[in-house]
C-alpha cells in the first residue's frame, strides 16, 4: 500500500475534532502541575518542598521520554478495525483516570512517586499516537491551521485547569480532600467525552500500515525507536534544541509558580493558589489571542520567524517577572508570556509536522517529544537542586527562586538563538 499524499482539505469542525484530545491531555497536566503536587510535597515533604518538586517531575519525564517512540513503533504498525492511532489511545485514557486518583490520595511519597510513574506512562501511550492524527488525516497547507487549533486547545485546557485547580484546592482548608478528588474528577470526564468525539468523527480507516514500515520487522523497529540520523538531517536537529530550550524556559516558570508567590511575594498557599488561577486565566486569554493567527501566519509567511519572535517575546516577559515584586507587575509579565507562549505552540508544532514523514509519524513524533521532556526535566532538575539549597545558603525565601527565573530569561533567549541556522521552508525528513 502506498501512502496517500493529496488529501482532501477537512472542514473546520473536523480540525477541530482531531485536536480535541490535546484538551483532555493539557487539562489534566495543569491540574497536576502545579497546584496537585505542590499540595501534596508541601504535605509530605515539607522540609524541602521545591526539591521534591524537581525530582519527582524529573523522574515522571524520564518514563515519558522512553514511552512515546515505542509506543509509536506499534501504533505505525498497527492492524485494527480501529484504526492505528484508536486502540491506543483508549488504552492510554483508562490508564490515566486510576492514575489521577492514585497521585490524589497518595499517603507517602513514595506512593507518589508510583503515581506519576502511570501518569507519564499512560499520558505517553495515549499522546503518540493521538499526535500523528494531524500528519495521518491533515493536508499540509492546513497543518498550520491544525497546529493553531491544537494550540487554541492547549491553550484553553490551561486555562480551565488552571482555574478549576484555583477554585478546588483554594477550598481544600474548608472541604479537605475532598477537593483534591474533585479537581481530579474534573479531566477524568474530559477524556471520555475526547474519546467520543475521536472515534467518530477523527478516526483513520481501518486499514494496513503503510508498506515502507511494515517491511521492517517490530523487533527490528524497535531497536531503531530512538533513531535519528543527526548529521543528515539538520533541520529536525535545530528544531530539537529550540523546543528543547524554550519548554525548559516555560517548565522553570511553571512548576515552581505557586511556592515562588509563597516565597517572593509571601503569600500563603491558598492565596498563591488562587492567584496562580487568577493570573492563568490572564495568561490564556494572551494566549488565546495569537494562537489561531499565528497558525495561520506560519502557513503563509513560514515557522521561522514566529517561532523566533516567540523567543524574544518571552525574553523580555520574565525580565518582567524578575524585577516584581507585586501581583499587578506579574501579571503584565505573565501576559507577556502568554503572547509569547500562544506564537510558539502554533508554529514550533506546524514546524515540525511539516519535518515528520508520514508513515512513521507516531515515531518520529515521539523522538520529537524528547525534546520537550528534557527541556522539562532539566528545568525540573535544576530547580530541585537550586532553589531550595540557594535559600538555605543566603537565609533566603527569595534567591532560589530569583535564579531560576534568569535562567527561564537566558533559555527563552538562548532557543532563538539555535534555530538562526534553520531554513525558512523546512524540508521533510525521509522515512527510514
Amino acid at each position: 500500500m502506498t501512502v496517500l499524499t493529496n488529501m482532501k482539505r477537512l472542514n473546520f469542525f473536523r480540525l477541530l475534532v482531531i485536536v480535541s484530545l490535546g484538551f483532555a491531555l493539557t487539562l489534566s497536566s495543569n491540574i497536576q502541575e502545579p497546584a496537585l503536587m505542590t499540595h501534596k510535597v508541601l504535605r509530605l515533604a515539607p522540609g524541602l518542598p521545591n526539591t521534591a518538586l524537581g525530582f519527582l517531575g524529573f523522574v515522571g519525564l524520564v518514563v515519558a521520554m522512553l514511552v512515546q517512540p515505542i509506543v509509536g513503533v506499534f501504533s505505525d504498525r498497527a492492524r485494527s478495525r480501529w484504526g492505528r492511532r484508536l486502540p491506543f489511545m483508549l488504552l492510554g485514557a483508562i490508564m490515566i483516570t486510576g492514575s489521577l486518583y492514585l497521585l490524589a490520595l497518595a499517603p507517602a511519597l513514595w506512593v507518589l512517586v508510583l503515581g506519576i510513574l502511570f501518569v507519564q506512562m499512560s499520558s505517553n501511550i495515549l499522546q503518540g499516537p493521538w499526535q500523528a492524527l494531524i500528519p495521518d488525516l491533515v493536508p499540509e497547507d492546513q497543518r498550520g491551521t491544525a497546529s493553531g487549533l491544537k494550540a487554541m486547545m492547549d491553550i484553553l485546557a490551561f486555562v480551565v485547569g488552571r482555574a478549576v485547580a484555583g477554585f478546588f484546592f483554594g477550598r481544600v482548608p474548608e472541604w479537605g480532600e475532598a477537593a483534591v478528588l474533585m479537581a481530579v474528577g474534573v479531566p477524568v470526564l474530559v477524556f471520555g467525552l475526547g474519546l467520543i468525539l475521536t472515534a467518530t468523527w477523527a478516526r483513520e480507516k481501518a486499514e494496513a500500515a503503510p508498506e515502507n514500515v511494515t517491511t521492517e520487522s517490530v523487533g527490528a523497529a524497535l531497536r531503531n525507536a530512538f533513531s535519528v540520523d543527526w548529521r543528515a538531517h539538520p533541520t529536525f536537529r535545530w528544531w530539537f534544541f529550540n523546543r528543547m530550550l524554550f519548554w525548559g524556559a516555560f517548565i522553570f516558570l511553571n512548576t515552581f509558580l505557586v511556592t515562588y508567590m509563597i516565597g517572593v511575594l509571601k503569600m500563603t498557599e491558598s492565596e498563591a493558589q488562587r492567584f496562580v488561577g487568577s493570573l492563568s486565566t490572564i495568561i490564556g486569554g494572551a494566549l488565546l489571542l495569537v494562537a489561531l493567527p499565528a497558525g495561520r501566519l506560519a502557513d503563509r509567511f513560514g515557522r521561522k520567524l514566529l517561532v523566533m519572535a516567540a523567543g524574544l517575546v518571552a525574553f523580555a516577559g520574565t525580565v518582567i517577572l524578575l524585577v516584581a515584586r507585586d501581583t499587578t507587575t506579574i501579571t503584565i509579565g505573565g501576559a507577556v508570556i502568554g503572547l509569547s507562549i500562544g506564537t510558539f505552540l502554533s508554529a514550533n508544532w506546524a514546524m515540525i509536522t511539516d519535518i515528520v514523514p508520514r508513515p512513521e509519524a507516531a515515531r518520529y513524533l515521539g523522538i520529537a517529544n524528547i525534546a520537550t521532556c528534557i527541556g522539562s526535566g532539566g528545568a525540573r532538575l535544576l530547580g530541585a537542586f537550586l532553589i531550595d539549597p540557594l535559600n538555605i545558603a543566603f537565609h533566603s525565601t527569595s534567591a532560589g527562586f530569583l535564579t531560576v527565573y534568569g535562567l527561564a530569561a537566558l533559555f527563552f533567549l538562548a532557543s532563538t538563538l539555535v534555530i538562526l541556522p534553520l531554513q525558512q521552508n523546512v524540508p521533510k525528513l525521509a522515512a527510514s
